[in-house]
């Protein structure tokens, strides 16, 4: 196959970024400078790509995806310049940042999976020296060796599930795959293929319970935990995008996708409310969004997979490199004392109002754009999250505004990725419905009775993950179980409430 053009503009991206990595000399802020010009380098060489023919259906896809880990790089470096400054072994860091974008951009460009599989291994090398900048801190080399192990798991699931896809006779470059049919003798090694892939994925996605590394790497710069949140852990959205023939071929698949990620996203919203570090947090809010991710993907949502990716990488970054801000928001101290939290009836009757209005808005907008439609299912889990913002007027019209948005950007999306897989099975979007609507009720009682018989028996058990992370460290490295400690809350009921 010839090298085109469009071929030689993805490997102009990485050696650019290699280019912070190979920088010789002990010039510390020429070393600064030539990382941020690799990122605009980077960037101005992506708008030729934008000309060229798409030689798959997910070109736009890795497009939009290459330009957000090009803006998020530039933004990285030009906040760790002031952040690391003073700061010894910064050398070591934009060198083993430099690897880590680069890496990055072969897994969103490439399309060989041997090749995306090499560079996914580079990046969590990469990720190694990062997440022990300090390497005096113990909660660092923890995270970072639990780290490690689950990303060794997760490529060997790759690596079969590379294996099985030679077997069923497809070739491993996904623009070829993408055209060639599968037989009916090769079906269940496509299918074991999927189920492989699936799993890999979950796993360097952070769900349930290989969450663990995740919520720890705290102890890393906070640069670094914004380019993980918004760029790293993301990665392996855009992996299933590319692969989604497979997956189109496996219906175990996608039902694993959609069960695995919704159960994450309900389990890790429920945690979320017990923390109260702002980067605690959003940790547990990057396991739950991805999860959400992965239930798009199953359900063949590719471009609502897509637009998700998107708005959560420039979410998880502003929220990142803005956390010291964060705590002067009102928000944790709400969920945790309820000063605030409605009735019952209130809570569920905001939830329905804001279903109602996302599902009107959806009628009216499918009279000039079919694009923008959405399955019954995503009405009530997106207007459930936006029935927080239903107080008075003002709460009325920002619902509407997010409404209109949401449609909005999501046909777009679909016209970037015109790709649709096929609808799930009615008893999985039905099972996942009951759930989002039971995590719902439920946050409305605890939110409302925070001192209540539920939230009582409760409350040890989500702080604690539900003990998910500790089973597996016990099931997967003979560990010993670590006893959680007794919240404090728990101890000063009988005194009153525990801010």
């Amino acid at each position: 196959m010839p090298f085109s053009l469009s071929d030689a503009l993805p490997v102009a991206i990485v050696l650019a970024w290699l280019l912070p990595a190979c920088w010789p000399g002990p010039a510390l802020r020429t070393h600064w400078r030539a990382a941020e010009a690799a990122a605009l380098f980077g960037g101005l060489l992506l708008l030729p790509l934008a000309w060229f023919t798409p030689s798959a259906p997910w070109f736009a896809a890795a497009w939009l995806m290459q330009a957000l880990v090009q803006l998020l790089g530039w933004m990285v470096l030009r906040y760790s310049r002031r952040y690391m400054q003073g700061e010894p072994g910064q050398h070591r860091f934009l060198r083993a940042l430099g690897c880590l974008l680069a890496s990055v951009t072969l897994v969103v460009q490439g399309t060989h999976l041997l090749l995306m599989l090499a560079a996914w291994i580079v990046c969590s090398l990469a990720l190694q020296t990062l997440l022990t900048f300090y390497p005096g801190r113990p909660a660092a080399q923890l995270a970072a060796r639990r780290e490690r192990r689950t990303s060794r798991l997760a490529e060997l699931l790759l690596i079969a599930g590379g294996l099985a896809w030679s077997c069923a006779g497809r070739s491993l470059d996904l623009t070829a795959a993408a055209t060639a049919p599968v037989s009916i003798e090769n079906h269940g090694y496509a299918m074991l293929a999927a189920v492989l892939l699936v799993a890999a994925v979950g796993i360097k996605t952070a769900q349930l319970p290989f969450h663990g590394w995740l919520t720890q790497v705290m102890e890393a710069p906070t640069p670094i935990s914004a380019l993980l949140h918004a760029g790293v852990v993301n990665l392996g959205g855009i992996v299933l995008i590319k692969a989604a023939p497979l997956l189109q071929t496996a219906p175990a698949a996608n039902a694993l996708l959609m069960l695995w990620g919704g159960l994450s996203a309900t389990v890790c919203c429920l945690v979320m409310l017990t923390r109260i570090s702002v980067k605690l947090r959003l940790a547990w809010s990057t396991c739950a969004q991805m999860g959400f991710m992965l239930l798009e993907i199953g359900m063949g949502l590719y471009s609502l997979a897509l637009l998700h990716l998107l708005a959560h990488s420039l979410y998880k970054a502003h929220a990142f490199l803005s956390a010291g801000n964060a705590v002067r928001d009102s928000a944790a101290r709400r969920l945790a004392g309820g000063d605030e939290a409605d009735s019952l009836p209130a809570h569920l009757a905001r939830g329905a109002l804001a279903v109602l209005a996302l599902a009107v808005s959806q009628w009216l907008w499918q009279r000039w754009l079919p694009a923008a439609a959405l399955p019954p299912l995503f009405w009530l889990c997106m207007g459930l999250g936006m029935g927080v913002l239903l107080r008075g007027p003002s709460g009325l019209l920002a619902t509407l505004a997010l409404c209109q948005s949401y449609l909005l950007l999501h046909a777009l999306a679909t016209q970037a990725l015109p790709w649709h897989g096929q609808p799930p099975a009615a008893w999985s979007q039905w099972l996942l419905g009951a759930i989002f609507a039971a995590a719902f009720l439920l946050q409305g009682v605890l939110l409302r009775h925070p001192q209540g018989w539920l939230a009582r028996r409760l409350y040890p058990h989500a702080f604690a993950g539900f003990h998910l992370d500790e089973w597996w460290c016990m099931l997967a490295w003979h560990q010993p179980r670590i006893q959680t400690p007794i919240p404090s809350w728990q101890l000063s009921l009988k005194g009153g409430r525990h801010d």
